[in-house]
């Protein structure tokens, strides 16, 4: 078990399921449960897709996931970076895990929270993190106190941001990066070396017989920009990106640079979904892609409005596609609400498992599976600021099927406006 201090009703729930080899939601054994990656990027808006029209950049290898897999085409996610993080692992709105901003202590999560690494792990799963955690450096938050087993990470929000490693100035390239808690400097790209690394580690717990949850959290295409993959800045410097530049004084300097980490990625989710099908999972493992917040320019966001830290729809709906070919076909789009504090009962649902108690996440499972389901009457959350006290009518949206309330920066009071449309 891990070192959480476990609610008594929790508890007996877990061990009878260890006990029986199956738990109250199905009889799934451990040898059939669905290997699990879930890739996440940094600051990667929706529009930073050609699947999300996208008219600039090039991303066949994520077109084309999305298109074998089903998209979640009403996907939310907090403002920032750690927030999201949070409520990702645990299934619950970031407030109530302690992380309620990116930096000074305050992305910090409560230890107790238990975390969906921690109940793969205690069902049978292998368990890795390939790049940014940014839920705290110290025992007993570190991602391997946290139900992680093997762990290649950077510390803080980035590489080159406080609480990296004081080397002078890390770099993307050849940065130094903790594995297993070990600093070490490593050879190459950062986002190719997360890749690298998850996919080593991949082959070798599948020789090994067992299930994996691979969680696979690129750094890119967040700040700084000096350091990014030149042959693919040099290429979208040289083309016309005024068309997707819409805030005034973003440089195209910049934007070709992000847009050069964005297609990085996509070279490196081509090169794992071949990898799978060569090590003969890709049918037995679920993958998923989303990213954590909306994109850190005023840029595209596929005729939304906004951007990161914001809570238009710009800043907080983010693309979320999932693939599991033997268990869902290609090309569903769900339009059902849904955000990152369902991810984690969704998964565990897929993989047969009990989710643990008092998350405010509900699984997304029965909309794809078509089965009944109550979610379409459910109302989300999302709120954001700085510093440790929230201000009245500052970065609160409410959601729900038909309607949302919205309170930025700049407003007065409430304004409502319809969730569904592109125009919001």
């Amino acid at each position: 078990m891990t070192h959480k201090v476990l609610q008594v009703p929790q508890l007996v729930l877990l061990l009878t399921s260890a006990l029986i080899g199956c738990d109250n939601t199905d009889t799934v054994s451990v040898i059939e449960r669905p290997n699990i990656i879930l890739v996440m990027t940094d600051d990667q808006g929706i529009g930073d897709l050609g699947a999300t029209g996208n008219p600039v950049i090039e991303t066949p290898h994520l077109d084309r996931f999305a298109e074998e897999g089903v998209q979640m085409t009403t996907f939310y996610v907090s403002p920032v970076c750690a927030p999201t993080r949070a409520s990702l692992m645990t299934g619950r709105y970031n407030y109530r895990t302690r992380v309620v901003d990116t930096y000074i202590g305050r992305a910090m999560m409560e230890p107790e929270e238990v975390t969906l690494a921690e109940v793969l792990h205690d069902a049978g799963y292998a368990t890795g993190l390939f790049g940014k955690w940014h839920l705290g450096d110290n025992y007993p938050m570190r991602p391997q106190d946290q139900g992680f087993e093997e762990v290649l990470m950077h510390r803080g929000g980035g590489i080159g941001q406080p609480s990296d490693p004081p080397t002078g100035e890390n770099r993307y390239t050849d940065p130094v990066l903790f594995q297993n808690g070990v600093e070490k400097t490593f050879e190459g790209y950062c986002a190719d070396l997360y890749f690298d690394h998850a996919m080593a580690w991949i082959e070798r717990e599948h020789s090994a017989g067992r299930p994996f949850f691979a969680y696979i959290s690129s750094n890119t295409p967040h700040s700084p920009y000096h350091d990014v993959p030149m042959e693919l800045y040099q290429k979208y410097y040289d083309k016309d990106l005024s068309g997707i530049m819409l805030g005034e004084g973003d440089d195209p300097d910049t934007l070709a640079r992000i847009l050069a980490m964005v297609e990085n990625v996509d070279q490196n989710m081509g090169r794992l979904l071949v990898r799978l099908d060569e090590l003969d999972v890709a049918d037995d493992t679920i993958v998923i892609f989303m990213t954590d917040n909306g994109p850190n320019t005023m840029r595209y966001v596929a005729h939304l409005r906004g951007m990161k830290g914001q809570v238009h729809e710009g800043g907080i709906r983010t693309s979320f596609f999932l693939r599991w070919p033997s268990r869902y076909e290609s090309g569903q789009k769900v339009d059902t609400m849904a955000a990152h504090i369902d991810v984690m009962p969704t998964l565990l649902e897929m993989a047969g498992i009990a989710a643990p108690p008092l998350l405010d996440g509900l699984s997304f499972a029965p909309e794809l599976e078509g089965r009944p389901s109550n979610r379409s009457e459910r109302t989300i959350f999302i709120q954001s600021h700085r510093g440790d006290t929230p201000q009245l009518y500052h970065h609160v949206s409410i959601h729900t099927a038909r309607w949302k309330l919205v309170a930025d920066s700049a407003a007065t009071g409430w304004r409502e406006s319809l969730s569904g449309s592109y125009t919001t």
